[in-house]
């Protein structure tokens, strides 16, 4: 059986992993010493099943994995890739399912293109609150060669998630994908993080749509200066799935906020801003967003330290 190997024990990661556990796959995550202890004494419960995944440290791998899935949250992908140097081999393939579009990039510079299938998660609502995470759209894996080829590797990936019984597709076109999830995320997540809105104010309240329509046509005007087209109709797309999605469900920039956690605005809003300068194109909409993401991650980190 294919050896498959996790980074980030988040509401993505957690919720992959219990499906290959489902099927029979011995599931490990990767981390260092320090969060091996914290994730010893973690049983996780997903939909109201329980889970105990083994956790390992590079040092206690005895063979290089046939697959890497990395979830971790970008501002934590520097120190997974230290962890990931010393244990990936020759045949590893990696699978980025971080948000933005850059990851595959960063992850490449360390661990070289060959090992790098550009990938990225739809069709997801999970929420992680403590240790118990609650999807109804269990997510889909979206992945493909960057030239369109059904190469060795692509087909590699496409068996093994059929035999996990992960609901995936291998597209011909990854970058204009992995381009329109970008969109969605920076229209939705920032949009329901400021508004403090669940996947059901988007199904119900118009103007919560429009809240994020209008962060993610910036998107669809810078594109085309990074060789993708991107229209109306791929907004559209994104209600349909939106409109599937668990009412209650929160994405994760909202998750991460509530927590008091670090948001994800350099990748979403903060790249929309750095790509428009660029282009000189004006992004006034994911400008005003980031200043409103940056001065809620400073109330939050107020609040914590009053």
């Amino acid at each position: 059986m294919e050896r498959v190997l996790f980074l980030g024990m988040g509401a993505v990661g957690t919720t992959f992993a219990s499906q290959f556990a489902d099927a029979g796959y011995p599931v490990r995550f990767l981390c260092d010493e320090k969060r091996k202890e914290k994730y010893r004494e973690q049983e996780l419960s997903v939909n109201g099943r329980a889970y105990s995944f083994l956790s390992v440290t590079p040092s206690e791998m005895t063979e290089p994995p046939d697959f890497v899935f990395v979830a971790v949250k970008e501002y934590h992908l520097e120190s997974a890739l230290r962890l990931l140097e010393r244990s990936v081999g020759d045949q590893t393939v990696v699978l980025s399912l971080l948000n933005g579009i850059d990851s595959e990039e960063i992850i490449s510079g360390r661990l070289g293109c060959e090992k790098v299938l550009p990938a990225f998660v739809a069709r997801m609502d999970s929420t992680k609150e403590g240790n118990r995470v609650v999807y109804s759209s269990p997510g889909q894996i979206v992945f493909g060669e960057k030239d369109g080829e059904m190469s060795p590797r692509v087909k590699r990936v496409e068996r093994l998630l059929a035999d996990a019984g992960v609901l995936h597709e291998a597209s011909g076109e990854i970058m204009r994908m992995m381009w329109w999830k970008f969109m969605v995320n920076v229209g939705v997540n920032q949009a329901g993080a400021i508004l403090k809105a669940p996947y059901g104010h988007f199904q119900e309240c118009k103007p919560c749509l429009e809240v994020a329509f209008s962060a993610m046509r910036e998107v669809i005007s810078l594109a085309p200066h990074s060789g993708i087209r991107l229209s109306e109709k791929d907004i559209e797309q994104s209600v349909q799935m939106l409109m599937r999605f668990n009412p209650e469900g929160k994405n994760s920039m909202l998750q991460d906020l509530d927590a008091g956690r670090k948001t994800e605005v350099e990748i979403f809003a903060g790249k929309i801003c750095r790509l428009g300068e660029e282009a000189g194109i004006p992004t006034p909409v994911n400008r005003l967003f980031y200043n409103m993401l940056k001065t809620l991650e400073w109330q939050k980190c107020r609040h914590r330290e009053g």
